[in-house]
């Protein structure tokens, strides 16, 4: 039986438009990454395309709708260099907590949606909590009287000016240590949360791996 030549040609053709799809999306996954050295740049490139191929495994040489519906599934290479850098700094941080950094980045993922929202005003909040706390620790020893824990019939309070807080201070000397350390634990709960929080949303990895094929 002899092969159809248009229906031959129709199939070779929509391959190389798949072939050519997938070029185009991982030359502007490299561009969107350009920030990072070269070799971790080619290592993301080339895990990801190892998953797009597959993905596209099958009897029959995938069409460019078949290639279009994993892309699609996977994001655009905006959102996957963004889940990346986020991704790489939670790893950096796994065993240091540096604040700055982890806002800095995201703050930029705030631009992707309301899970990026959300994760930066919890940072935010847990942040700011634990420099407060290392803040009030540091100025305890010059204003002994007005700094410290506070503790009235309606209320704790840490510090008040000009005026002492109401109340009577508890903890007077030990405050600070306290205070480091409570600064430390907020410090720490808020990168661990944040940690917990992209892992719930979905890794980069597991949403690559988790791309369906009954798209197809």
């Amino acid at each position: 039986m002899t092969s159809n030549p248009t229906t031959s040609n129709q199939a070779t053709s929509s391959q190389t438009s798949a072939n050519q799809m997938i070029e185009s999306y991982f030359a502007a996954l490299s561009h969107q990454l350009a920030d990072l050295p070269q070799a971790k740049r080619d290592e993301v490139v080339r895990e990801l395309r190892a998953h797009v191929l597959d993905r596209l495994a099958q009897p029959t040489p995938p069409t460019s709708d078949d290639c279009r519906a994993v892309l699609k599934a996977m994001g655009t290479p905006e959102e996957i260099a963004r889940q990346y850098r986020v991704e790489l700094l939670l790893k950096r941080s796994a065993w240091k907590i540096a604040p700055w950094s982890v806002l800095r980045t995201l703050s930029r993922w705030t631009l992707t949606g309301i899970q990026g929202y959300i994760v930066f005003v919890i940072a935010m909040i847990g942040y700011t909590m634990g420099i407060a706390l290392y803040i009030t620790a540091l100025f305890k020893p010059l204003f002994p009287h007005n700094i410290g824990m506070f503790v009235s019939d309606h209320a704790i309070n840490l510090a008040r000016f000009p005026d002492p807080p109401p109340g009577t201070e508890m903890l007077g000397a030990y405050y600070v240590p306290i205070a480091v350390a409570a600064g430390y634990l907020f410090t720490l709960v808020t990168t661990v949360s944040i940690r917990g929080i992209v892992r719930k949303f979905g890794r980069l990895k597991q949403k690559i791996s988790g791309i369906a094929v009954s798209a197809y």
